[in-house]
């Protein structure tokens, strides 16, 4: 006949810290991959970071007419009136190398309106760009002047979350070599000129018709 004894208790007291020394460890984890432990390095310290409804005054707005771009309560909100209209923030370049990520959705409209990060602004004809939209395209490319360099063409990639989950859009510049990554997969690597990554950087929107893009943040991390 099996016989139960109590355990001793230095035994209950080793189990006891065990477990909460296990749960504290697993809490630690999940906050630093919160925190971006497991994303790819990035290229220096952060710079700055813009949740666009209190951190305004670094940008440049542009929205053509029928279009705005306007921060708001929730993030900044472009809103579109008809078919490729093309609305942009825009700050400094930041020189040397650098990371640039941002998150967005969109939250109004018929779906397929792009957005993304536009760096090497120049002017309107001298931009590179990484786009995506909520049914899972992506492109990227550099348009200089009549030519558009294509680094990825339009077309559906796996890895973009569809409606109403938000989406994080990042490059990183180091030397001549430009990488993108869409929710920290790669979407495409490719070695540049200086043209195409010197110049201000920031967001980008494309509409497909009437609808609405919100971008809840952007972060900056670079060299100098």
């Amino acid at each position: 006949m099996l016989s139960h004894h109590p355990l001793p208790h230095w035994l209950r007291q080793i189990l006891r810290w065990g477990f909460i020394l296990s749960l504290i460890g697993v809490m630690a984890l999940a906050y630093a991959l919160s925190q971006g432990l497991a994303d790819p390095p990035r290229a220096g310290r952060l710079q700055w970071q813009s949740d666009f409804r209190s951190d305004a005054a670094r940008w440049e707005f542009r929205a053509p007419a029928g279009s705005t771009l306007v921060p708001t309560a929730g993030g900044l909100l472009a809103t579109f009136s008809a078919p490729e209209q093309l609305a942009l923030g825009l700050t400094a370049d930041p020189g040397g190398d650098f990371t640039l990520e941002t998150g967005g959705t969109q939250i109004e409209g018929e779906t397929g309106a792009a957005y993304g990060v536009v760096f090497g602004w120049q002017d309107e004809t001298h931009y590179s760009a990484v786009l995506i939209n909520s049914n899972g395209y992506a492109e990227a490319y550099r348009q200089a002047g009549a030519e558009k360099q294509v680094w990825f063409a339009w077309g559906q990639w796996p890895h973009i979350l569809a409606l109403p989950e938000s989406n994080r859009v990042r490059i990183d510049v180091r030397g001549g070599r430009v990488t993108a990554r869409v929710n920290d997969e790669l979407l495409v690597e490719n070695a540049t000129t200086v043209e195409a990554i010197r110049g201000r950087v920031g967001i980008v929107a494309r509409s497909l018709g009437a609808g609405k893009i919100s971008f809840s943040w952007m972060r900056l991390w670079a060299s100098k």
